[in-house]
């Protein structure tokens, strides 16, 4: 097998399978980077890895996936089989089953995200995700990736497994595409900055070596500068749709933010924890933040306690040794937990010793939007709330919760994702300390009025 590989697609294929750096490796590509050819290529590499393995050995597959089976196999079919000339290689090749068969039962597969969960169960040696921010038809991308791709990777090909049959690496994933928005594609992209199994690389027009000057300038001028950001710039930046349009990860996501401080000798208490919590089945999410000045630092989250009462003792068992202060959600003063019949929400966190503060009744929805994105940036440029990597469903909360666009003079936060929970409690804490006072000006949907 022949490949030549200009040098941002040299960079990460080196990662993958020269030095192998990383497992996972998202690549966020500007149109035209020839990101095809490198799946192609990569997925071919993992192939010619398997081959070298004996016969005996199972679960020897490659997955390209693309969103329509049309794509995968008129896009890859010709690539694998004459571009790089893997034709000389397979005992047998099916462009209808999307299927090619090497020695040593060593397999390429061409799947359709359409059809996702016929791989679920199974092992994959190497995945190729193609275009995720364009698979749109059966599961979500995040439950795809969680209970159906990854666990084909790790599970039949995780380092003990692969060093036990003698494979060069254990399972890897290069998950490669041009950017819609802040969806799943754009979680993945951020993985590495807390998990050194993953990587990511960002590839502008600049760095397309088979893109020319004169389809840039054609595309400048026919398309909106939001557009010509995702399509060639590779820029996630999305309209202004956002909520929290003033969140930007680069300034806001710190990994220097001291932890809660312990206390002092002779002190019966260490530093104050704040909890924002939103009340919702089954999620019950919270938001823990130290307010030090003028400033809210974040530093954890949490999901998933069934009630009030046990999200309560999670916080006073992990926080033991610190006041907790909350501010819930206003409608749990009336909100009756499923824990205890009888019992309020704010009577639960009362009893298990925390200090409650909310409104009478939920502020008026832009106030405490506005009131968030102040703090994110004010008109004078300070910036007074910050995340700590670790809070990871509270900054995936805060840079996609969206407004809907079923009526732009409607404010109303779009909730089909399931991820404005977190937000939502930043929204409460926020306006409850730093509220937002008469005569200010307000925003709304990102633009001023």
């Amino acid at each position: 097998m022949n490949i030549n590989l200009h040098p941002g697609q040299s960079e990460v294929y080196e990662d993958l399978f020269v030095d192998q750096v990383h497992r996972y490796v998202p690549a966020n590509c500007t149109r035209g980077w020839g990101k095809s050819y490198m799946a192609g290529a990569s997925a071919c590499t993992a192939i010619f890895e398997l081959m070298e393995l004996p016969e005996t050995v199972p679960n020897k597959v490659v997955y390209i996936i693309a969103p329509t089976y049309d794509q995968v196999v008129e896009i890859y079919y010709p690539i694998i089989n004459y571009d790089l000339g893997m034709e000389h290689y397979t005992i047998d090749s099916s462009k209808d089953l999307g299927k090619f068969i090497f020695p040593g039962r060593v397999e390429l597969r061409l799947l359709s995200y359409e059809a996702i969960e016929r791989m679920r169960g199974k092992g994959a040696y190497f995945v190729v995700w193609d275009e995720p921010s364009s698979c749109k038809k059966g599961i979500s991308p995040k439950e795809a990736w969680d209970s159906i791709i990854m666990p084909c990777i790790n599970t039949r090909w995780s380092k003990k497994r692969a060093a036990f049959f003698g494979a060069r690496a254990p399972g890897r994933a290069l998950i490669i595409g041009t950017p819609k928005g802040y969806n799943f594609f754009h979680e993945l992209c951020h993985r590495h900055e807390t998990d050194n199994e993953w990587g990511y690389y960002h590839f502008d027009y600049t760095e397309a070596p088979l893109l020319d000057v004169e389809e840039i300038e054609r595309a400048k001028n026919n398309m909106d500068a939001i557009q010509f950001a995702s399509e060639y710039l590779a820029s996630f930046e999305e309209s202004s749709m956002s909520v929290f349009y003033c969140f930007k990860r680069k300034t806001h996501v710190r990994d220097d933010l001291p932890y809660f401080a312990e206390p002092e000798p002779g002190d019966e208490y260490g530093e104050d924890v704040h909890v924002c919590i939103d009340f919702n089945v089954g999620v019950m999410a919270a938001s823990a933040f130290a307010l030090r000045g003028s400033q809210m630092h974040f530093l954890d989250d949490f999901k998933g306690h069934p009630d009030t009462e046990t999200l309560a003792q999670a916080l006073k068992a992990k926080y033991k040794g610190h006041k907790i202060i909350t501010y819930p959600d206003p409608s749990g003063k009336s909100r009756k937990s499923s824990s205890l019949i009888g019992r309020t929400d704010f009577s639960i966190l009362r009893a298990a010793g925390f200090q409650v503060l909310a409104r009478d009744q939920a502020p008026l929805l832009v106030d405490s939007v506005q009131a968030v994105n102040r703090m994110l940036k004010s008109a004078k440029g300070a910036v007074n709330m910050f995340f700590h990597p670790r809070c990871k469903d509270t900054i995936t909360s805060m840079e996609r919760s969206k407004w809907t666009d079923v009526n732009p003079d409607l404010a109303i936060i779009d909730k089909k994702d399931g991820i404005e929970h977190w937000s939502d409690g930043v929204r409460y804490a926020t306006e409850f300390l730093f509220k937002v006072e008469a005569g200010i000006r307000r925003t709304l949907r990102g633009f001023g009025f």
